[in-house]
C-alpha cells in the first residue's frame, strides 16, 4: 500500500506533459477543417480519431520498453520490419513533424498576429529553434502551468459559449462546405487527429520514465482529457457559429466569441493560444530534433546530426528543424498545415501499430488486438483524407527511402 500513492503521483505526473503536449493547435484551428468535412460530424470525427490516438499509444508504450532509445516508431519499424519500412515511417514522422510544426506557428500568427499572420508564424519558429538548440527544456512547474492556463481558458470559452445564445442562422446555399455530411467523418476524423497528437512526449519515453502500472493510469486519463476537451471546445463552437461558419474560420474561437457578443474577452483567448502555442512549438522542435538525431544513428540522414554538443543537444539538428518549421509556416496555412500533417502521422502509426504486433506476449501490457486496431483505424482514416494529402505521403515515402539509401552508402564509403 506504501507504494501505491508513489506509483498514482508518477501516473498522474505522466498525464501533465501529455495534455500538455496536445492541448493547443488542434482545438485552436482543426476544428475548422473538421467542420468543412463533415459539419456537426466532426464531434464523432473526435471520437474516432481518439481511439486511432490510444491504440497507437499503447503501441509506442509497449515498445518503448522492448527497445529502448531516442526514435519512437521509426526506431521500433526498423528494428520489427525492416530498413525499407524503417525509412518509410521515419521520413513519414520526419515531415508530419515538421509541418505539425508549422500548423503550431501558424496558429500562433492567426490568433496573436492576426494582421501579419505568416510573418509572425515565421518569426516564432526561429525563437523556438534558437531556444532548442541552447538547450532550453520546460521545466514540470512549466508544463503545470501551460496546462492550467489553457485549461482554464478553454473552460472559460465553453463556458461562454453555452452560456449566451447564438445569433440566429442565415439561409445558405445546399452546397457551402460545413453543411452536415456523415459521409466526410473519417476525413473530420484525420483532422481532429491531429489533436491528439503529442501522446508520445509519455509513451515513448527514451529513459523509461514509467513503469507498466502507471501508464495504464497515464495513457487513458491524458486521452479521454484531450477527448472531453476536444468534443466541448467543438461543441462550444458548433453551438456559436455552426458548421458553415466555423468551416470559413480561420480563428474559430476568437469569432466564437464574437458571435457570442463577448469580444472583450478575445484578447484573453489570444494570450492564451499564443502561451499553448509557443510551448506546443517548442515541443515540436524538439521532437523534430530528436528523429533527426535517431535516423542519423542508423546513417538515414548525415551522421553528422547525431553529434551532441555541450549543451546536451545536436545544434546543427535543432537549426535544421527550426528553419524547416518556419519555411514550412511561410508555405501552408493552418488548416493545410493540419491535414497534410495528420495525414502524414496517421500512416507512421500505421507503420508503428504493425510492428507493435509482432512483440511477444510477455513484451506487452496492451492486448495484441489494439495494434491490429490501430493499424486498421490509421489506415483506414488516412485512406479517406484528401487525394493531394495521399499524394504528398506517397512522395515523401519514395524521396525519404532514396535519400535514406543514398545517404547510408555515402555513410559507409
Amino acid at each position: 500500500m506504501r507504494q501505491a500513492v508513489p506509483d498514482r503521483r508518477k501516473a498522474t505526473a505522466g498525464v501533465v506533459p501529455g495534455l500538455s503536449a496536445m492541448l493547443g493547435a488542434g482545438l485552436l484551428a482543426a476544428i475548422a477543417p473538421a467542420a468543412a468535412a463533415a459539419g456537426t460530424w466532426l464531434l464523432a470525427g473526435a471520437v474516432i480519431a481518439f481511439l486511432t490516438a490510444l491504440c497507437g499509444a499503447f503501441s509506442t508504450s509497449d515498445q518503448s520498453r522492448r527497445f529502448v532509445g531516442v526514435g519512437g516508431g521509426y526506431l521500433y519499424t526498423r528494428h520489427q520490419l525492416g530498413v525499407l519500412p524503417g525509412r518509410m515511417a521515419g521520413s513519414t514522422v520526419l515531415v508530419g513533424r515538421i509541418v505539425a510544426g508549422a500548423a503550431i506557428a501558424g496558429t500562433f500568427g492567426v490568433y496573436v498576429v492576426p494582421q501579419h499572420p505568416v510573418v509572425a508564424a515565421i518569426a516564432v519558429s526561429l525563437v523556438a529553434m534558437l531556444a532548442d538548440a541552447l538547450g532550453m527544456r520546460p521545466s514540470r512547474g512549466v508544463m503545470i502551468a501551460v496546462l492550467v492556463i489553457t485549461l482554464a481558458g478553454l473552460a472559460l470559452f465553453v463556458a461562454v459559449s453555452f452560456a449566451i445564445a447564438p445569433p440566429p442562422a442565415l439561409p445558405l446555399p445546399p452546397d457551402i462546405a460545413g453543411k452536415d455530411d456523415p459521409g466526410g467523418l473519417l476525413t473530420a476524423a484525420g483532422l481532429m487527429f491531429f489533436g491528439f497528437l503529442g501522446f508520445e512526449r509519455v509513451t515513448s519515453s527514451s529513459q523509461q520514465e514509467y513503469t507498466v502500472r502507471q501508464m495504464r493510469v497515464a495513457i487513458p486519463v491524458m486521452l479521454v482529457g484531450a477527448l472531453v476537451a476536444a468534443l466541448a471546445v467543438g461543441g462550444a463552437a458548433l453551438y456559436q457559429l455552426g458548421g458553415p461558419r466555423l468551416a470559413l474560420s480561420p480563428a474559430p474561437l476568437l469569432d466564437a466569441l464574437a458571435a457570442a457578443d463577448a469580444q472583450l474577452l478575445q484578447p484573453l483567448m489570444s494570450g492564451v493560444a499564443g502561451i499553448a502555442t509557443l510551448f506546443g512549438l517548442l515541443l515540436a522542435i524538439g521532437s523534430i530534433r530528436r528523429t533527426l538525431s535517431a535516423m542519423a544513428e542508423f546513417s538515414d540522414v548525415p551522421p553528422s546530426l547525431a553529434i551532441v554538443g555541450e549543451r546536451g543537444v545536436s545544434a546543427p539538428a535543432a537549426v535544421i528543424s527550426g528553419l524547416a518549421v518556419a519555411m514550412a509556416a511561410a508555405l501552408l496555412n493552418p488548416p493545410q498545415a493540419i491535414g497534410v500533417s495528420a495525414c502524414l502521422l496517421l500512416f507512421y502509426y500505421a507503420f508503428t501499430n504493425a510492428s507493435a504486433r509482432l512483440l511477444m506476449p510477455a513484451e506487452r501490457a496492451w492486448p495484441r488486438r489494439a495494434a491490429c486496431f490501430g493499424l486498421g483505424f490509421s489506415v483506414l482514416v488516412g485512406m479517406n483524407m484528401s487525394v493531394k494529402y495521399l499524394v504528398v505521403v506517397v512522395l515523401v515515402m519514395v524521396v525519404g527511402c532514396l535519400a535514406g539509401a543514398v545517404t547510408s552508402r555515402y555513410a559507409r564509403n
